[in-house]
């Protein structure tokens, strides 16, 4: 009860002020006169991201509430209709249900969360200038300007130097590279393997690329235990060798098949933001074990501070609903859903429009409000800017924030000593 009491207690202190119960109301529209507007949000409520998108399927929700007292309280003609689809971490499926929306005469999405549905989305969005924001798409092949894709997270160019730094500080001068081929993970490799040679690690020179569709690992456990082993033949230190896996909640799996080779249990192991948080290898009985044992440290996007108490907020409203610490995405999902609304209902339900001045009304807005912090959106439109947070599962098989990457120096500021 005592870790939840500060949360809620911020969830009902914000929820007054955000009800018009702390201030006046002004003359509310007449019913008749309300019409309302749709939002989407394409979340991967099952699938390798499922733990993300009922994150952020709850952020959203919230989100659409708040919106709705605001413009009841504004005496506002209109409220927004916010929807929520599974689009089950697959991009065909993604599309499909944009499309079936569109249909419908939707103009306006948020997410897909993982970028290679964003990616399946993006020549339909483009073609029929529908509007789509993702919380969590990091992938730099979609850092493109003037597209109908906007990103409230940085893409992985920032978050590569994060992970190499993070397997320098472990000890690791030689590291192995695995990830799902996938948009996303083939983009995440590449960043990190280049921060990881500009930091003097060597790269070897076999990897461990594979399916997305992968639900067991035993191939892969065995390559992996070669490799580390043909390293080890070649005179490098056990304590020197780094495995970087770039994944989703299949981690789970993998690191169960990792576990029946001691050997891959005496390096370092290195993840991302795809496997931080992630409830799936949290639950699981081997895979939780061999993470806890091996320090297994993950990236995720940092959520900065803003002048109010949204982060506070929206942090005690999913501890209060799903019982857990949520993850940063779920507090872009907030800032999107607000920074939609806020355009819609300065230019109307117009995408052209909207994109127009999205960039402005999401800096002006999120600059006092923000739960994420600070959304200010680059030429490609995307965040510009954030550090990572280091998270692990600890002796108590709990996700812990261990330490925070800083990209504008390059540096870790570590909250307790890991390695």
């Amino acid at each position: 009860m005592r870790r939840l009491a500060l949360p809620v207690l911020v969830v009902f202190l914000v929820g007054l002020c955000l009800s018009g119960a702390l201030g006046c109301v002004k003359k509310a529209a007449a019913p008749g006169d309300i019409t309302t507007h749709t939002i989407v949000a394409l979340l991967p409520l099952t699938g390798v991201l499922s733990t993300f998108g009922e994150n952020s399927k709850e952020t959203a929700l919230l989100a659409a509430q708040d919106v709705n007292v605001w413009l009841a309280r504004e005496g506002k003609a209109w409220r927004l209709d916010l929807k929520v689809e599974d689009d089950a971490t697959d991009g065909p499926t993604a599309l499909r249900k944009m499309q079936t929306w569109f249909g419908n005469g939707v103009k306006f999405f948020t997410g897909p969360q993982s970028s290679g549905a964003a990616r399946e989305c993006l020549a339909f969005a483009n073609a029929n200038k529908i509007l789509f924001i993702s919380q969590s798409s990091t992938s730099p092949a979609l850092a493109i300007a003037d597209d109908w894709l906007f990103r409230f997270c940085t893409d992985d160019f920032i978050q590569g130097p994060g992970i190499a730094r993070a397997a320098y500080e472990a000890g690791a001068r030689h590291l192995i590279f695995g990830w799902r081929g996938d948009t996303w993970g083939d983009g995440l490799y590449a960043a990190g393997e280049s921060a990881a040679k500009k930091l003097g690690i060597q790269v070897y020179d076999k990897v461990l690329r594979y399916d997305p569709g992968l639900e067991d690992f035993p191939k892969e456990a065995a390559l992996l235990n070669d490799y580390v082993q043909d390293l080890i033949n070649k005179g490098v230190p056990k304590s020197q060798i780094g495995f970087v896996i770039v994944a989703f909640e299949e981690i789970a799996p993998f690191m169960a098949a990792a576990d029946r080779y001691p050997l891959l249990k005496q390096i370092v192991w290195i993840g991302s933001d795809g496997t931080a948080m992630s409830e799936a290898l949290m639950k699981h009985p081997v895979a939780s074990k061999f993470a806890v044992d091996t320090k297994f440290i993950n990236t995720l996007n940092a959520p900065g501070l803003s002048t109010y108490a949204r982060f506070g907020y929206v942090r005690g409203h999913v501890f209060t609903v799903l019982g857990r610490e949520t993850d940063a995405y779920s507090y872009n999902t907030y800032d999107m859903v607000w920074s939609l609304a806020r355009a819609i209902d300065e230019v109307g339900y117009d995408s052209e429009k909207v994109k127009a001045i999205l960039p402005r009304v999401a800096d002006e807005w999120t600059k006092l409000h923000g739960a994420s912090g600070h959304v200010v959106l680059n030429a490609a439109g995307d965040r510009a800017f954030a550090d990572y947070d280091l998270w692990l599962l600890n002796e108590q098989v709990a996700w812990e924030k261990a330490g925070t990457y800083r990209g504008g120096t390059d540096s870790i500021d570590w909250y307790r000593p890991v390695y």
